[in-house]
C-alpha cells in the first residue's frame, strides 16, 4: 500500500498530469483551496502574461486545476470558499480554467457546488486509502488476539462541538441509564454548556436537556487511551483497546447533514474484528456495505441506519446498547462465536479486495470526468493507460 503522505503526488504522477495535451497542469493538494490569494498568486507567477480575470483565452490555453476536499466533509462555508476562488466578480467561472472537484462526499452541496461553478466531480474515497495505510500492521497480528473482551462495548468521542455535538446526546444516554459500566467510554466534554446553549446547534432540545442532567455534576472527561486525545490518534491506535469490548459503537465525523461521508472510524473495528453500530447520517451501513463489507443485522437491530429523525436515531441506537448491556456475558460470548465468519470476512475484504474496488472507482471516475472535459469542449484530451495505472495502484 502506498503512503497516505504521498497520496496527492502519486494522483498527479498517474492520473493529473496526463490529461494535458499541451496545456499546463496546476496541482494543489489538500489544504491551499482555502486560500484565494494564494492560489491566485500561484497562478500569476505560472502565467504573468494573463490576469487572474482575463476574458481572452483560448481554447489552447486552458489549464487543469483541481480542488482537493477528500479529507474533511464539504460543509456550506466550504462552498463560499469555493465561490471565492472560482468564480470572478461578475459571478462567472474564471476564464482559462477547467475546474475539478476532488471529494469524498456523496452529498447535494457537492453536486451544487459542480452544478453552480461550472465544475467536474471526481469522487473516490479517501478515507478508504488512510485506513489502508494507517491499519496496514494490523493483518499481521496474532488471530489468539481477537478473542479477549471484558466490556461490552467501545465508544470513542473526542470532539463534541458544533455539528458533532450529536455526541453529548449518546453519552449523555450512556451516562442516564448507567451504561457506562458496561463500556470503555471516551468524552472530551470541554465547553458543552456554551454547546448546548447556543440556539443555532443542530441539537433536539430533548437532547439538550438530557445532556445537562448527565453533565452537570462531571467535573473530568471520560478517557479510554489517553486524558488528552490529539490528531494523531486515528493513525496511531492501540490494538488492546481495539479489542478490549466487543461491540463498537463508531461515532462518526458527519452525522446531522444529508450526505454520505465515513472516514476512517469505522474501519478500527475492522481490523480489530468486532461487530458495529455506525452513528452517522441515515444509509451509511448500505454506503459501507456497496464496497463489499457486511454487517450485523441477524444480532443487531439496524433500523436505526433508516432513521432520518436525528433525536429518534440516537435513541434508537440508545436502546440497541443497553438490550446488548442486558446479556449475561455467555449470551454475548455466543453471539461472538456467531458473528466469527462475518468478522472474519470483513478483515479479509478490508486487507484483500478492498483495494482493488477503491482504485477502480478512483480511476474510472477520473477517467469519467476528463472525458466529460472533452465533450464538453469538443477536443480529445490524451489519456495513459488506465489498466496500467490500476495495476500499479494496486500493488
Amino acid at each position: 500500500m502506498f503512503s497516505l503522505d504521498r497520496f496527492y503526488n502519486i494522483l498527479h504522477n498517474n492520473l493529473i498530469s496526463h490529461y494535458n495535451n499541451g496545456r499546463s497542469v496546476t496541482f494543489f493538494p489538500f489544504g491551499t483551496y482555502d486560500n484565494p490569494s494564494y492560489l491566485e498568486k500561484e497562478f500569476n507567477q505560472t502565467y504573468p502574461m494573463f490576469g487572474w480575470d482575463n476574458k481572452n483565452w483560448t481554447l489552447e490555453q486552458e489549464f487543469v486545476h483541481c480542488y482537493f476536499f477528500d479529507q474533511e466533509p464539504f460543509y456550506d462555508y466550504t462552498l463560499s470558499i469555493v465561490k471565492d476562488s472560482i468564480l470572478n466578480k461578475a459571478n462567472k467561472p474564471k476564464p482559462g480554467r477547467i475546474s475539478i472537484l476532488a471529494n469524498s462526499d456523496r452529498s447535494a452541496l457537492t453536486d451544487k457546488c459542480v452544478q453552480d461553478f461550472g465544475m467536474y466531480n471526481w469522487y473516490y474515497f479517501y478515507h478508504g486509502f488512510a485506513a489502508l495505510d494507517w491499519y496496514r500492521d494490523f493483518q499481521y497480528v496474532n488471530p489468539g488476539s481477537f478473542n479477549r473482551f471484558d466490556k461490552v462495548f467501545i465508544c470513542y468521542n473526542h470532539l463534541t462541538s458544533n455539528l458533532r455535538s450529536y455526541r453529548l446526546h449518546l453519552v449523555s444516554n450512556l451516562i442516564n441509564q448507567d451504561l457506562v459500566k458496561h463500556g470503555h467510554v471516551s468524552l472530551f466534554h470541554q465547553g458543552w454548556q456554551q454547546t448546548i446553549e447556543d440556539p443555532e446547534n443542530p441539537l433536539d432540545n430533548r437532547a439538550r436537556v438530557s445532556i445537562y442532567r448527565a453533565l452537570k455534576n462531571i467535573k473530568n472527561p471520560l478517557t479510554v487511551d489517553t486524558l488528552s486525545p490529539d490528531g494523531t490518534l486515528s493513525a496511531h491506535i492501540n490494538f488492546d483497546n481495539l479489542t478490549s469490548a466487543l461491540f463498537h459503537v463508531v461515532t462518526e465525523t458527519v452525522y446531522f447533514q444529508d450526505k454520505l461521508h465515513l472516514t476512517e472510524k469505522v474501519f478500527k473495528p475492522i481490523v480489530a474484528q468486532r461487530p458495529f453500530i455506525v452513528v452517522s447520517t441515515p444509509g451509511s451501513l448500505a454506503y459501507l456495505k456497496s464496497y463489499g463489507f457486511k454487517s450485523f443485522d441477524r444480532w443487531i437491530d439496524e433500523s436505526y441506519d433508516l432513521e432520518t429523525d436525528h433525536y429518534i436515531r440516537i435513541e434508537k441506537i440508545t436502546a440497541e446498547i443497553a438490550r446488548l448491556c442486558s446479556l449475561d456475558k455467555s449470551d454475548l460470548e455466543q453471539m461472538y462465536l456467531e458473528m466469527r465468519e462475518v468478522l472474519k470476512y470483513n478483515f479479509n475484504h478490508f486487507y484483500g479486495n478492498f483495494k482493488g474496488i477503491i482504485v477502480d472507482e478512483l480511476v474510472d471516475n477520473f477517467d469519467t470526468l476528463i472525458k466529460q472535459v472533452g465533450q464538453d469542449r469538443d477536443y480529445q484530451l490524451n489519456t495513459p493507460n488506465l489498466e496500467e495505472v490500476k495495476k500499479r495502484l494496486k500493488q
